[in-house]
């Protein structure tokens, strides 16, 4: 009888000659895997040639890593069955779960999908292309000089256009030649900030862009960046996001700001009352330790991975309900796919400038917070003092 590992093993090297190839999720992960929740394969295509490229995902970051095809089925080949207690294989037509039994005991399930689509695996540009000039994004090292991605660097481009894409309903009310003032609260580099900058003046509107970054190296280097473009409407400052003074505000912005750092841009932009807020939360701890499963629900908490996607659920319903008890509308959607980040959802909030009943709304907020044992939440508290 063939070995189970190896029947997947052979499996994924033939999809991967046959380009049927999708995507490969290892999980149960232990010893030199241990600080890692699971590791993400998939093909895709450099200039040297087919590689295997391994996004290793933990509680904080993600971390990727390119292998050549050999190097690569060689790391899968000999984690199974030692370092990873789970992998499930999808390709073009079905999927494969490898898992073992607590002795140890490989077993493979298979399930036939006729007529799946094939991933599209290269690294090229995809046809959604916002920008007409992505000079910023070149000397990012984003793309190079014929305007392809780099190494690497082919889901940052993907995500800034899928944001810029996301952005777009809410700037449906705008006319041109209106005046943006935008804020983007710990920026890093200025990827997602040059390149909204950018989209809003090519559809005629004048922005006027504040990058916030505590690294003062990142803000120095956005900095040069905005002075070889010649342009002066975009700046960065180095700081905090709770000190640096910057107002009026029409868009603020924050992406993958740690923790509770998005509840407190989230605050900023209530009380300068901007007119719409786009965060995509990053790493989310305070509630954790607070959460208890109300009756009749502890079943989806009983396992630590379910207990951290409730708390991100919680954290995030948490901050809509009192984003809409301070008058803005809600929605929470992705912008990008998991496969290049899981931390891919966003909270879009447009400010209505209609009084609602913030009482019954703030009661319905704190009924919900203490439905899950929670005493403190950080925009609640802000908002409440």
């Amino acid at each position: 009888m063939i070995d189970p590992v190896e029947q997947l093993v052979t499996a994924i090297r033939a999809s991967i000659e046959d380009q049927t190839f999708q995507k490969l999720t290892l999980g149960k992960l232990e010893n030199e895997l241990s600080s890692v929740r699971h590791v993400y394969v998939r093909l895709i295509d450099l200039k040297t040639g087919p590689h295997l490229s391994f996004v290793y995902r933990s509680a904080n970051q993600d971390i990727t890593k390119n292998y050549s095809i050999t190097d690569g089925i060689g790391l899968i080949a000999g984690w199974l069955g030692s370092s990873c207690g789970s992998a499930t294989f999808v390709t073009g037509s079905g999927s494969q779960q490898l898992a073992f039994s607590r002795r140890g005991k490989p077993r493979l399930f298979a399930q036939d999908s006729p007529g799946a689509p094939v991933t599209n695996r290269s690294h090229d540009r995809e046809k959604l292309r916002l920008l007409k000039n992505e000079q910023a994004l070149q000397l990012l090292g984003v793309i190079d000089s014929d305007g392809r991605p780099r190494p690497q660097m082919g889901d940052k481009y993907r995500q800034v256009h899928h944001f810029i894409q996301a952005l777009v309903p809410i700037l449906k009310g705008t006319n041109p030649g209106d005046t943006l003032r935008i804020v983007d609260m710990g920026c890093g580099k200025g990827y997602l900030t040059f390149a909204l900058h950018q989209f809003l003046r090519e559809n005629g509107l004048h922005s006027v862009t504040i990058g916030i970054e505590k690294r003062e190296s990142l803000a120095q280097l956005a900095n040069e960046i905005a002075e070889k473009l010649g342009d002066s409407t975009i700046r960065f400052i180095q700081g905090e996001i709770s000190e640096v003074d910057v107002k009026p505000i029409d868009i603020l912005i924050a992406l993958h700001a740690c923790d509770t750092a998005t509840d407190d841009a989230i605050y900023r932009a209530i009380k300068e009352e901007c007119r719409w807020i786009v965060v995509s939360p990053c790493c989310q701890h305070e509630l954790r330790p607070q959460i208890v499963a109300p009756a009749g629900l502890e079943p989806l908490f009983r396992h630590g991975i379910q207990a951290d996607r409730m708390t991100e659920t919680v954290t995030d319903t948490l901050r809509c309900l009192y984003l809409e008890a301070w008058g803005y509308q809600t929605r929470i959607q992705e912008f990008v796919g998991t496969e290049h980040t899981a931390k891919n959802l966003l909270i879009v909030a447009s400010r209505t400038g209609k009084p609602g009943p913030r009482h019954h709304l703030v009661e319905r907020a704190i009924d919900f917070q203490r439905r899950f044992g929670i005493g403190n939440q950080r925009l609640g508290t802000l908002l409440l003092a």
